[in-house]
This record gives structure tokens, sequence and C-alpha cells, in this order.
């Protein structure tokens, strides 16, 4: 008959044989680590979810990297996968506004290591430098600034395959018509531009945009939250599947943007102005590269009547897809979807490319 004593100790053996696995080193580390866990998420969120963006960028097959610094010191960082393949087009993709290379990370771990994939943080955003005074911040100072950096990591000789989001399809449209011999094939996604219908969130911000003389303010700004509760409110708007984040989480982002609400601030409101919001659509009959439209079906930022603009006026619009239950936040709604029609756009556009050097 076993004794209790002896009893006790087979029993916390069972339940507890992990822990007598653990030499006395091991076991200081984990505890240690759930210490550290612990102190960043309740007092210091932000750098968790910092080291989360880096674990999920390497996660995707990204490394991430900085270029050179220029004369006047700007420098860019990037997300890179693959390498640069002779003959074959590289993906270039441009983010939306105030995110960075790290909104990739769901779609690129989507793509196959042999696609070489280069995705840049623009001006103010990420790591890359912020814009000195006296820059242009708009659309064509950051058409420059992506020329720029195509030279810096020697991607300037070839075609691409361009792809933005937002902000960013809207640089990559206007880099097109800018640069039509880097652009073999392209992906416009929401493009931020004055659609023939208001969205939900143009609508809804209107009246306090107009009592402040058509600016945005940190206060009236649903795109820079400066709370834990706007910032969800944002996110609601942004994604079809709503997500309620805990409150320390939220708490963190918000202090991560904070550090660039100047520079948003200035941002978005030259973005909203009319010269900027019918940029793209002026130009759109430069655009002479295939070109492929994708939108969220629900998108509550950019209404999906822009759709009906670019199938107008592209001069070689070759595909329109509209995902279902998917907003605006389309690399979290349907990061699978978007990068299978990606890739397909890619290959066929990548072997024509071929075949026409081929023949030439």
């Amino acid at each position: 008959m076993i004794g209790g004593d002896k009893m006790e100790t087979i029993l916390n053996q069972i339940m507890y044989s992990d822990l007598f696995l653990m030499n006395p080193a091991t076991l200081t580390i984990a505890t240690l680590t759930t210490m550290m866990t612990l102190y960043l998420y309740f007092i210091q969120p932000s750098k968790l979810i910092q080291a989360y963006f880096r674990v999920a960028v390497r996660w995707s097959g990204m490394r991430m990297k900085c270029t050179k610094p220029l004369k006047e010191g700007f420098i860019f960082s990037y997300g890179e996968k693959g390498s640069k393949v002779k003959g074959q087009m590289s993906i270039l993709l441009l983010h939306g506004f105030s995110a960075d290379h790290f909104m990739w990370a769901s779609i690129v771990q989507n793509v196959p290591s042999s696609i070489h994939v280069v995705a840049v943080d623009l001006p103010g955003h990420g790591f890359t430098s912020d814009p000195e005074e006296g820059d242009d911040i708009g659309f064509e100072g950051q058409v420059h600034r992506v020329r720029q950096f195509l030279d810096l990591v020697e991607l300037a000789s070839e075609p691409l395959h361009v792809v933005g989001v937002s902000m960013g399809g809207t640089v990559a449209g206007l880099f097109a018509a800018e640069y039509p011999h880097l652009v073999g094939a392209l992906t416009l996604t929401c493009p931020s531009m004055k659609t023939p219908v208001e969205s939900r969130t143009i609508q809804d911000n209107k009246i306090q945009v107009l009592q402040n003389g058509g600016l945005l303010t940190l206060d009236n700004c649903p795109m820079l939250p400066q709370t834990a509760q706007k910032l969800q409110a944002m996110l609601d708007i942004s994604h079809y599947y709503r997500v309620k984040y805990p409150q320390q989480i939220l708490k963190g982002a918000v202090e991560l943007r904070k550090k660039k609400n100047d520079i948003y601030l200035h941002l978005v409101n030259y973005l909203i102005s009319e010269e900027s919001s019918v940029l793209l659509e002026n130009n759109l009959h430069r655009i002479q590269c295939p070109t492929q439209v994708i939108w969220g079906k629900e998108d509550w930022i950019v209404d999906i009547s822009g759709v009906d603009v670019l199938r107008e006026k592209l001069a070689d619009c070759r595909q329109i897809l509209i995902l279902e239950e998917c907003g605006h936040a389309i690399n979290l709604d349907q990061p699978v979807l978007f990068a299978k029609a990606m890739l397909q756009f890619w290959f066929l556009h990548n072997s024509q490319e071929n075949l026409a050097k081929s023949v030439s």
C-alpha cells in the first residue's frame, strides 16, 4: 500500500512531468521569458507589438533590410523574400496609409520563395526615413522616392509587377504612368481616389471636417485614432470580419502610431484634397501596361464605385476582381484569395514578358 506522501510525489511527477524534465537553467529561462512577456503586455505593450511584427515578417519568409543612405542621408527600409532572377519579374509591394511592409506578411507567406518579392516602407512609414522639411510628401513625391529605392536595390533594369493597396495603389498607378518601362504588370487594389459614390467613412465624417475648414485633425480623423476605443472603431470600419482586440494591445498600437502623428496628419490632409483625390483618375490614360483591379465588396473607406472609373479609363484593364466578405483591409480579410489573384496575374504576364523578349 502506497503512503500519502509517496502518492503525492507520484501524482506531482505525472501532472508536472515537463517540469521534472527541465534542468534548472531551462526552467529559469522559461520563467524569465514569461515574466518579461507579462511585463511587456501590462507595462509596455507597444514593445510586445513590435516584437510580434518582426516575428510575423520573418514567418512570412521576408528578411528585413535597409538600403544604403542617399546623399542627403535618406534611408529606405523594406522586406524581401527570394532573390532577383534575371528575366523574371520581381513583385514590388506598396502599402497603404500609416502601414508598412508588415501589412504584407499574411500575403507574402503564400508566395513561393522562387518568386522575388520586395515590400518597401514609403517615406515616413515603418523604418524608412521621415520626409525632410520641404519634401513633397504627396503622391508625386512618393513616386520619385520609389524610383530612388529601385535604383538603390538594383531593380530598375527590368520591368516589375507593381502591386499597391489604398494609398500605395495610387502610388503604384502613378508610378506606372511615369515609368512605363519599369512596369510589366500592375495590380491596383482599392486605390485612394475620388469615387462616384462617397464611402461610408467620408459620409460619416464629412460634417466634422467641414466644421474645421475642410481639414482633418487628430480629434476628427478616423484613420488616426488617439485612444484604444477609437483604434477599435477604425479596425471595425476597415475589416469585414470584426475582431475585438484586448485593450492592452490596442493601447500599445496607439502609442506606436502616435510617434508619427505629425507626419500622418500632414499626409492625410494632402490625400483628401481635391487635387490629390483626382490625380490617379487624371493619369489613368497614361498607364499602358496590363492592369488588374481588386476591390473588397464591403469597403467602407474607398467606395467600390471606383471600379467603374478604372474600368472605363484604364487603357489595358485585363481583370476586375471583387472579393466577397472583404473590407478595405484586404490583407487581413482575404489574404489567401488576394495572394492567389496576384500570383495568377504575375504568372500570366511574366510568361508574356519573357515571350516578348525572346521574339524581339
